[in-house]
């Protein structure tokens, strides 16, 4: 006896075939979320390093600050050679080797550049002008110095501080 089966009503296997299909559409959801993962752990990763360059970098000039802070009378100027730039001859502080045949004033410990958490700094400190205070006459002068300060040669943060030296006693 032969039987005839209809093969349009048989769901014999269809559940496999659902629970297959099922897999292939979670596996795909998971291996996108893994690439999604990578991506936005390299961002992470790019925004910590930048953040803590900005750190650095806003060490560097604070450095300077007080470096500055230290000196009981203005700084003298420590480039001379007349072929450089009129802003590397206003240069009264080099700290590091920011750029190739910079002159360098005395570093620490004999160290040409300085580390914060493994990233590198320098900063130098230029004269722009100075004044005389108001009501002090000539024997108190306002100085006015720019500090830039660069770190892992990406982030320079540039700032303008004023201190005031008694002259000539």
């Amino acid at each position: 006896m032969v039987k005839d089966v209809c093969i349009i009503e048989n769901e014999q296997g269809s559940a496999i075939i659902i629970a297959l299909l099922a897999l292939a559409l979670v596996t795909l959801l998971g291996i996108s979320s893994i690439d999604t993962t990578c991506i936005e752990l390299k961002i992470v990763r790019n925004e910590r390093m930048y953040q803590r360059c900005f750190y650095v970098a806003d060490s560097g000039w604070k450095d300077g600050a007080c470096w500055l802070e230290g000196k009981s009378e203005a700084p003298s100027k420590i480039n001379v050679n007349p072929s450089l730039s009129e802003d590397e001859l206003k240069i009264v502080r080099n700290f590091g080797d920011g750029a190739a045949n910079v002159l360098n004033d005395d570093f620490p410990d004999s160290s040409e550049d300085d580390t914060i958490d493994s990233i590198p700094y320098w900063y130098n400190i230029q004269y722009s002008q100075d004044q005389i205070v108001a009501g002090s006459g000539k024997t108190y002068r306002e100085f006015i110095y720019i500090v830039k300060s660069n770190a892992n040669k990406e982030h320079e943060i540039e700032v303008r501080l004023k201190k005031i030296y008694k002259i000539g006693y």
